[in-house]
């Protein structure tokens, strides 16, 4: 049996952060610091930041391209998506609380992914960020694998990171977060190191934004199975990230993020290897 990345595989590994619970642990093994910027920089300074409460709306736009690397012929195939999401934040004292919705859900896909899996909309998560924690309510996740929350529950891992009360050129920290989900219908679990450095500020359309940039260590794994044939995946790559933050207002206006994935996939004794190439887009609207 050769296993083919179809329409749920390419989802796997297109929303391989995605999770149903996470933790995030601080100070995690060194991983290489991002490299500083050379933009036509504002003055430096030193800035305070906070999440504002309110209602943000993001655009988000996906591309992810697979490639299989096991057989004697090359074959490419490419997923795109286009996603229209709402969050809302409440902060009360040092805890923000969330609520996201996604009622858009485009998916267009080329080559031989298969067809695209229906999609019933609007779909909710809501939990809160806690120190260093992103928590997701129970109530709006279930056992069942529904991607377009999965993609929901990763954006917000992205959009709501964890960032310090005060930030200046140069500074670096580090954090790292355990996902667990599914893939396809396969239970993975997915380890991510994280590295920061804030860059400075940058001429933004309308005003100066604060420039941040981030690498990524992924790993990943997980057994299950599919049409009565068990299945195991790994996953290893890289990515990185780059966040325009509005100090003043409190939020991320703009997020630009890559990933550069290997994996593999056994299934019936028969092992396939793939290499992804995942484009995130992510453009404050209102």
């Amino acid at each position: 049996m050769t296993t083919r990345p179809n329409g749920n595989w390419c989802l796997v590994f297109f929303l391989l952060s995605a999770c149903a619970g996470s933790r995030v642990r601080q100070n995690p093994p060194s991983v290489p610091a991002p490299s500083m910027p050379n933009p036509s920089m504002v003055p430096t300074n030193v800035w305070t930041f906070s999440y504002a409460p309110g209602t943000l709306t993001y655009q988000v736009k996906r591309s992810a391209a697979i490639e299989s690397q096991s057989d004697s012929g090359s074959r490419r195939e490419v997923s795109t998506n286009t996603t229209h999401e709402v969050v809302l934040l409440e902060a009360v004292m040092d805890t923000v609380y969330f609520t996201a919705v996604v009622d858009t859900f485009s998916t267009a896909t080329q080559g031989v992914i298969g067809p695209v899996q229906p999609v019933q909309l609007p779909i909710r998560v809501s939990g809160s960020l806690i120190s260093d924690s992103l928590v997701f309510a129970s109530d709006t996740l279930s056992n069942s694998c529904i991607p377009v929350r999965s993609a929901l529950v990763a954006d917000l891992h992205n959009l709501l990171p964890n960032l310090p009360k005060t930030l200046s050129t140069g500074l670096s920290w580090r954090d790292s977060t355990e996902l667990k989900g599914c893939q396809g219908m396969i239970p993975t679990t997915a380890q991510i190191i994280r590295s920061y450095v804030v860059s400075g500020a940058v001429e933004y359309p309308g005003f100066s934004a604060l420039l941040v940039q981030r690498v990524d260590t992924i790993r990943a794994r997980g057994d299950g199975a599919q049409q009565q044939h068990r299945i195991s995946l790994e996953a290893t790559g890289t990515g990185n990230a780059t966040y325009y933050l509005d100090a003043v207002h409190g939020r991320v206006v703009h997020l630009v993020a890559n990933a550069d994935l290997n994996f593999s996939i056994t299934a019936s004794g028969h092992t396939s290897h793939f290499r992804q190439n995942l484009k995130q887009d992510f453009s404050f609207v209102r």
